[in-house]
């Protein structure tokens, strides 16, 4: 047994000094250049692509507004309902104009009463007050000093004063010629003086009625005005959608309908909502660290999960100089043109924001990168042996290509094959590719199918 197992151990001996010495023969070749690793390899391309910011958000109507009454009432007749479009300031409810209308028959009869004592016309006070309008002028100036030396009543003192006025002076020349009494004098200054009294409460009381008649007026203006308020209608909007310089080419959607026919709403109670469709925004909050990049203008590609094989495309309308403390975000607003109606206010929307639209960009097969460990790197091949470039970072893949960004150099012969048996410094023998292994053609040549673009995204709630 002892011979046999001696046998054994020395044969094991003699295995194990024959492996030894092939690897150390190989390590020998290695360092004395004997040894190369057959690779393929493929240009490193640089050429020009969009840089993106990525963003989610909300979309909305280029307006949304409730619509309430001013007034309360019975409604009588709704002339829209979801779904129906109409033009701005166009009917949308009428209520029972009755009260409003005995309103306006009251207001007009107190308003031509004031007018009768003053002693003009409606055309003429009219006059006064396109004139003049609702001004103190109107009320103590010249033209109220005009209507009140005709106002009837003003005459009248006018012409007992006058009178008063003439017996005084008659009585004072009697008196110097020794033919009147000193009681008779006296009488004849009192009543003057009663005359000039009674004729400044004339002017006075003529003064009120002036203002008597403005009020008048102003409250049948608001009872008109009461009047052309039972009938509800879309808002005029004021604030047009860039390019657009007549509100009557925009149209509402009614989006809800609060009420119905024989129903009595209170004062500002919403009758329904309308929103304008085209075109529509889209709110969505962008991270704080592309405040920088982020501008007025610039172009916004949109998709929706409805509408997800149709892109869209909109500008950069709005930005918020501030910075939400809580998200650390800022809302971003862009104007989505929407003819077509397939974007629906209130639905959720992916955008991209094309911040540099001339960017340069480096691009390498995708079986070029080696990733381990969380370090990304490539190897190129230079004067027959591998170099190796690590601490990259990637950008978006497209088929067959991807984008990288590190410390690169302007054009090298980037290894596509091989790189698990390579170092630094490995011995590399460059062949062409088999026939059976598919080719790939250039990135460049399909940098017109899909931008390359790195990811970044941001979401709103």
């Amino acid at each position: 047994m002892k011979p046999k197992f001696l046998g054994i151990v020395l044969c094991a001996g003699l295995a194990l000094a024959l492996a030894g010495c092939g690897q150390h023969a190989v390590k020998e070749d290695v360092k004395k250049g004997d040894y190369s690793v057959a690779v393929t390899v493929a240009p490193l391309e640089r050429r020009v692509v969009e840089r993106t910011v990525e963003i989610l958000g909300t979309l909305r109507g280029w307006e949304q507004v409730t619509v309430g009454a001013k007034h309360p009432g019975r409604v009588v007749k709704v002339l829209h309902d979801i779904g129906d479009r109409v033009k701005p300031g166009e009917p949308l409810v009428e209520l029972d104009p009755v009260d409003a209308r005995l309103g306006v028959e009251q207001a007009e009869s107190k308003y031509l009463g004031e007018l009768v004592k003053l002693g003009i016309t409606r055309k003429q006070a009219q006059e006064y007050v396109q004139k003049y309008g609702i001004s103190e002028e109107l009320l103590s100036g010249h033209v109220a000093d005009d209507a009140i030396v005709k106002v009837p009543s003003v005459v009248q003192k006018r012409v007992a004063r006058e009178k008063a006025k003439y017996n005084l002076d008659r009585q004072r020349a009697l008196s110097q010629r020794g033919a009147g009494t000193v009681q008779e004098l006296d009488d004849a200054e009192n009543e003057l003086r009663s005359a000039e009294a009674n004729y400044d409460d004339a002017v006075h009381t003529a003064r009120t009625v002036i203002a008597s008649a403005v009020a008048a007026k102003v409250a049948l203006e608001q009872a008109k005005q009461t009047l052309l308020d039972t009938v509800i209608r879309a808002p005029m909007p004021t604030l047009l959608p860039p390019g657009m310089k007549d509100a009557g080419a925009l149209r509402y959607a009614v989006s809800r309908r609060s009420i119905s026919e024989g129903q009595m709403i209170k004062e500002g109670e919403a009758v329904c909502e309308l929103v304008i469709e085209d075109p529509v925004r889209l709110w969505c909050q962008a991270p704080e660290q592309y405040v920088g990049e982020v501008k007025l203008g610039q172009k916004v590609r949109l998709l929706t999960r409805a509408q997800s094989a149709q892109p869209f495309e909109g500008l950069v309308s709005r930005i918020n100089p501030a910075v939400d403390p809580a998200s650390r975000t800022f809302q971003v607003e862009t104007v989505v043109p929407n003819g077509s109606g397939l974007l629906r206010p209130g639905g959720f929307a992916r955008a991209s924001i094309v911040v540099d639209a001339e960017a340069s960009a480096a691009v390498v097969p995708v079986e070029a990168l080696v990733r381990f460990a969380g370090v990304t790197k490539i190897f190129v091949a230079e004067n027959g042996v591998s170099r190796v470039i690590d601490g990259l970072t990637t950008g978006r893949e497209g088929p067959g290509w991807i984008e990288i960004a590190g410390k690169l150099p302007q054009a090298a012969d980037v290894i596509t094959s091989g790189q698990t048996r390579l170092a630094n410094g490995t011995r590399v023998t460059i062949r062409q590719p088999l026939a059976d292994e598919k080719p790939r053609p250039p990135a460049a040549a399909q940098s017109a199918q899909t931008p390359a673009a790195p990811v970044r995204e941001a979401s709103s709630q």
